[in-house]
């Protein structure tokens, strides 16, 4: 199945708004009068309203998701924020119908199993973007890009935080954008909602963290070096990470620099030289919008990632 690019958002639309993981307090009306700033409308789903850990039951979660990402009044999906929950029923959801509908869904954290699920039976490209929760007047930058992305306009995302680890090229790399929160990752390792195993030698895996501890985090690559995925894959994109400094008689934990080293180990000839590269997102940062399911370019010489038009309609 091919990739499919979502509609491109235009003035006047209206964004459907969940909470697909947790439940949350957080400003509806701020949320509200962001979007109508930006010539938007909003509708509110019934999650945004509910208390308790969950946004609803697995069946009433998963009948929201489906009827929010086809026959409801939106034209694109905004997660509130993430949490906890969205494993519990990504296999209730109609992925043919998802796919036919064609509606951008923005979210990150915990909603990664949705990028995944969508991406893989879907075959539709997801946003790695501000949830409601970072919808705040001082986030206007992440925002800004945020709706340039929904309506389809070349971005380029100079210059990124750090130098990047790996092979030297004026192009170093391209391939197809996968991935969001490393902890999800890791559990949806091994079941039919991770990365297909012919997909894998063309995708650039995206990873950030929620704070997990420094032996944490490298459990979970571990996992992946085990599996052989990280000799494998072309490179990886590396997110924000809050908390990798060790305890006091430990050094700080460099992801970047373990994870291209197990890339680096038993990797086949035909394969070309592995790379790391990072980017800010989320969890209190400047946060930029990535394009789950699309293809990427990364040049190596000047630090830059740069991101094609993602919509249906393009707007050069």
């Amino acid at each position: 199945m091919e990739w499919k690019y979502p509609r491109c958002l235009k003035k006047g639309m209206t964004i459907g708004c969940i909470a697909p993981a947790s439940s949350s307090d957080e400003s509806l009306d701020a949320i509200q009068q962001i979007c109508e700033e930006y010539g938007y409308q909003i509708i509110f789903g019934e999650s945004c309203y509910r208390t308790g850990l969950y946004g609803g039951s697995p069946e009433e979660q998963a009948q929201e998701f489906e009827w929010m990402m086809t026959a409801a009044p939106c034209d694109a999906v905004l997660a509130l924020r993430g949490g906890y929950g969205t494993m519990r029923y990504i296999d209730r959801l109609d992925y043919t119908a998802i796919r036919e509908y064609g509606k951008p869904f923005i979210g990150y954290s915990d909603c990664t199993a949705l990028h995944m699920a969508i991406n893989r039976y879907s075959r539709l490209v997801t946003y790695h973007g501000p949830m409601g929760v970072d919808f705040t007047k001082s986030r206007n930058e992440d925002i800004h890009y945020l709706f340039e992305v929904l309506e389809g306009k070349l971005r380029v995302i100079e210059p990124l935080p750090e130098p990047p680890r790996g092979a030297i090229g004026t192009e170093l790399g391209d391939g197809i954008l996968r991935g969001g929160n490393m902890t999800m990752l890791s559990m949806l390792c091994g079941t039919p909602y991770f990365l297909e195993d012919d997909s894998i030698e063309d995708t650039i895996l995206f990873i950030e963290d929620v704070g997990e501890a420094p032996y944490k985090l490298d459990r979970m690559l571990q996992q992946w070096r085990l599996s052989g995925l990280l000799s494998r894959i072309k490179g990886m994109m590396i997110g924000t990470f809050t908390d990798c400094e060790g305890d006091e008689d430990e050094s700080d934990y460099d992801i970047g620099y373990e994870a291209l080293r197990y890339m680096e180990e038993n990797r086949a000839v035909h394969l070309s030289d592995p790379f790391v590269c990072y980017v800010p997102t989320g969890h209190g940062t400047p946060h930029q919008t990535l394009p789950l399911g699309g293809h990427v370019h990364f040049r190596y010489i000047s630090n830059t990632i740069v991101l094609s038009p993602y919509t249906e309609q393009r707007t050069l």
